[in-house]
């Protein structure tokens, strides 16, 4: 029965109305087409480029957006020279007033699109963000139990989370304003040297080896410093999910304050990390800076003497006035402006592309348990299970299983047990084919598993792992989740059958009740007991117990034995027990030992060789 002290998962009365109306404003995808193929795809590696190829047009209408704007926003410069020779000095006040019309329309044109640029290229970043999401998801669908046996989920969730963020900043700010600052970059060069070649020339020699060598520095310094906070962030959330999925531990063991010091230590070298890159930053932009007015007083000196001397060497044509040096000037100062923002932006570039680098080796993962092109689908499987020559290890140093042979008949069943360690939850992961061999075969109904397709073979196939999951819903969405087109009367029915009608009965919702993360809001038992309502309604043709009554009391052991035994009725069964309560319901035991089968036959027959079996039995009786 359900904790009285346990919190209640269900909506309050009062809030339902207003959940209902949020629910019916969400979004169907119900008929949404979806394809998923577990077959291996030899897709190009993972590249910006690549990514970005699909939508070439429409970074090409971008990139025009940004060009108009940026060319907008240069109008200004090129006006104060006409304001100045042709206004000011002639004292033309007409001259003026046409500046300043043109002046003012020219930047009500450049809000204008660079606010539909703004709309335009965020949707565009949306898209791709939502592109890729998909993508990354749906290839960690693909990958097989080894690969989330040995990453962190926090790694993981970093991928999906903070490396995606940065490569959507990439995108959607680092990309276009890179761009823009380039043809600004491109533009205000054009203009500098329409206003006089040689003060423009001088500009860039004093300033562009300069600014290069500054740059080369920054990058070189930087690549490492951007590379250590991804990790480093990447360490961050691996550790804050590990101690909240472990905080129950951690509080019964007052371990609260040692977490706290080796969170800390882990932030600490996230920071650290940081505060490394904004050294740098800083340093690069205040010598960026004096660059930039070391330049404009040279400029100016140089302007006062071209304009003091009408020095055919120096200006040949005779036309450099008063308001081409002060548009000069004002155009040199912005000259070092898109660089400087090139700079900022080579932050978001080098998160963006470590995010890239790292999503790259995500997504070049390829799954162990790959589906053969030429898959066959079992459609009514009958359940003969045979094992010939199986040799499985998780590692070069860790082999579990040598040379194992075993027929299990259709319809039949068989208990495996042995110590912990002995490879009994292995073997069942592979005749899952969760994981394959390292050789040998392994048939059903005569048909290498190898060569049937994992749809129709997980479709027939029922696992009840000692450590049930629930997720996020109701009680009746979990129990479907074996069968999603069952009806709510056959969830019941699954539940009855289980012995759990009482338990449904006690819920607030019956099976609407709403679960926990993870089922927090049930007992270890209740857990189970749903965990084998849903294995019921998927009617698996074989069925794989793995310690599935461990968590169990006594009650309600003896309570489910019947729906046990009507639960296996006709099906090929797969027992792991230490209970030998469980074990000696079925019909062969197999004792799993030594990487092999130490002892294979019924219950009387092992008692009777007097065995590693047998003196489990004789320690379960006195135990009893």
């Amino acid at each position: 029965m359900m904790k009285s002290s346990g919190p209640f998962a269900g909506i309050p009365p009062e809030m339902a109305d207003k959940t209902n109306a949020l629910v019916r404003q969400e979004p169907d995808f119900s008929d949404l087409d979806i394809s998923f193929s577990y077959q291996a795809t030899d897709q190009e590696p993972f590249g910006l480029v690549q990514f970005l190829r699909p939508y070439k047009f429409r970074m090409l209408g971008a990139l025009l957006l940004v060009a108009i704007t940026e060319l907008l926003l240069l109008v200004g410069p090129y006006l104060v020279k006409v304001a100045i020779d042709d206004g000011i000095i002639p004292k033309d006040f007409t001259v003026l007033l046409w500046v300043g019309a043109v002046y003012l329309g020219s930047l009500a044109i450049a809000v204008l699109v660079s606010g539909i640029r703004i709309r335009y290229v965020g949707q565009l970043g949306q898209t791709l963000m939502y592109q890729l999401r998909l993508r990354v998801f749906a290839h960690m669908q693909k990958l097989s139990l080894d690969f989330y046996t040995e990453e962190k989920a926090g790694r993981l969730l970093s991928r999906m989370t903070s490396d995606i963020e940065a490569l959507s900043n990439l995108l959607q700010t680092g990309l276009i304003n890179l761009l823009a600052q380039l043809l600004a970059l491109i533009f205000i060069v054009s203009l500098l040297f329409s206003f006089n070649v040689q003060l423009t020339i001088i500009l860039l020699i004093l300033s562009a080896p300069v600014m290069l060598g500054l740059t080369v520095w920054f990058r070189l310094v930087s690549d490492k410093g951007y590379e250590a906070v991804r990790n480093r962030i990447a360490d961050v959330l691996s550790d804050l999910q590990e101690s909240l999925s472990g905080m129950r531990l951690i509080i019964f063991y007052n371990r609260m304050r040692h977490n706290v010091i080796h969170h800390r230590n882990i932030v600490g070298d996230y920071r650290e990390a940081n505060n490394f890159t904004v050294r740098v930053s800083s340093l690069y932009k205040a010598l960026a800076e004096f660059v930039d007015v070391g330049t404009t007083i040279a400029i100016l000196v140089v302007g006062y003497i071209l304009l003091r001397d009408t020095n055919p060497t120096l200006d040949p044509n005779g036309d450099f006035t008063v308001g081409a040096l002060v548009a000069f000037t004002a155009l040199s100062s912005r000259f070092f402006k898109p660089i400087g923002q090139l700079v900022n932006l080579y932050n978001d570039f080098q998160s963006g592309y470590a995010a890239v680098r790292k999503l790259r080796d995500l997504l070049a993962t390829k799954p162990s348990v790959v589906e053969k092109v030429d898959a066959i689908d079992i459609v009514e499987m009958q359940g003969d299970i045979k094992i010939r020559n199986v040799t499985f290890a998780y590692d070069d140093h860790q082999k579990v299983l040598s040379n194992v042979s075993l027929h299990i008949p259709a319809g039949s069943s068989i208990s495996f047990v042995g110590p912990t360690g002995a490879g009994k939850s292995t073997l069942a992961k592979l005749i899952s084919r969760f994981y394959d061999p390292n050789s040998g075969e392994i048939l059903i109904d005569d048909i290498n598993v190898r060569d049937v397709s994992l749809k129709s073979l997980h479709g027939q196939l029922g696992v009840v792992p000692q450590e049930p999951f629930l997720f996020h819903g109701t009680i009746a969405e979990n129990i479907r989740f074996s069968r999603p087109g069952a009806t709510d009367e056959e969830v019941m029915e699954a539940c009855r059958a289980l012995g759990m009608s009482d338990m449904i009965d006690r819920l607030p919702d019956g099976i609407y009740t709403h679960c926990h993360e993870r089922g927090a809001s049930f007992s270890s038992g209740e857990r189970q007991l749903l965990a084998l309502a849903r294995a019921f309604l998927g009617q698996p043709r074989v069925l794989i117990l793995d310690e599935a009554t461990s968590n169990i009391d006594q009650n309600s052991e003896v309570r489910i034995e019947a729906a046990l035994d009507k639960l296996l009725e006709g099906r090929t069964a797969i027992i792991i027990a230490h209970r030998l309560a469980t074990a000696m319901r079925a019909d062969l035991i197999a004792v799993i030992n030594n990487q092999g089968i130490a002892e294979l036959g019924s219950h009387d027959e092992l008692v009777m060789q007097g065995g590693y079996y047998a003196d489990m039995f004789d320690v379960w009786v006195r135990q009893q």
